[in-house]
């Protein structure tokens, strides 16, 4: 389904950017990045390095449609919320979600590059705010913008993704250094 182009631009961090696999994604049938087809979401992550924040980089196929030739608000919103987890594991924080609101700004159109910037606004305790855009690839247009509330559990519950996580993120700091 994606053209060669559209895996080389996926592949490709931008200047700052560096490679980044998250826990979740060791479970092959993880719902928003466990889709190797480009069917439905093609995404890559990647850690901003200047602010240690978080990047993707998605392609939503057509299996994420909703109104005809866009992708379903529902897809936008699993996008948002698998990044801003994300850059709440990056920051040291195994959490789920508890709260998640989503805004969208602009229909999405199917095919479009887009990326996701995600960071973490606070931290009270367990509770951990982030917040995310997911805007065109290469341009300013915004299609949607979200904040969430995580709740930090105990990192027993996660298993194997919270030793994941600490192997992935190590090898990453060590690799900036």
């Amino acid at each position: 389904m994606l053209s060669d182009d559209d895996v080389k631009w996926l592949e490709t961090p931008q200047p700052g950017w560096s490679a980044l696999r998250l826990p979740h994604m060791i479970l092959e049938d993880s719902f928003v990045s466990g889709d190797s087809s480009g069917r439905r979401l093609s995404l890559r992550f990647f850690r901003h390095d200047p602010d240690r924040s978080l990047r993707a980089k998605v392609i939503f196929g057509p299996g994420t449609q909703g109104p005809p030739g866009h992708a379903h608000g529902g897809s936008m919103a699993a996008v948002l919320d698998d990044a801003m987890g994300g850059a709440a594991w990056m920051q040291g924080h195994p959490v789920v979600a508890a709260e998640l609101t989503a805004r969208f700004k602009t229909m999405l159109p199917l095919g479009a590059r887009c990326v996701v910037e995600a960071w973490v606004s606070a931290v009270d305790g367990r509770k951990v705010r982030v917040a995310g855009r997911l805007r065109q690839g290469d341009g300013d247009t915004v299609f949607a913008e979200g904040e969430a509330l995580f709740i930090t559990l105990d990192p027993k519950k996660f298993g194997v993704l919270t030793s994941e996580a600490s192997r992935i993120f190590s090898e990453l700091d060590e690799g900036t250094s």
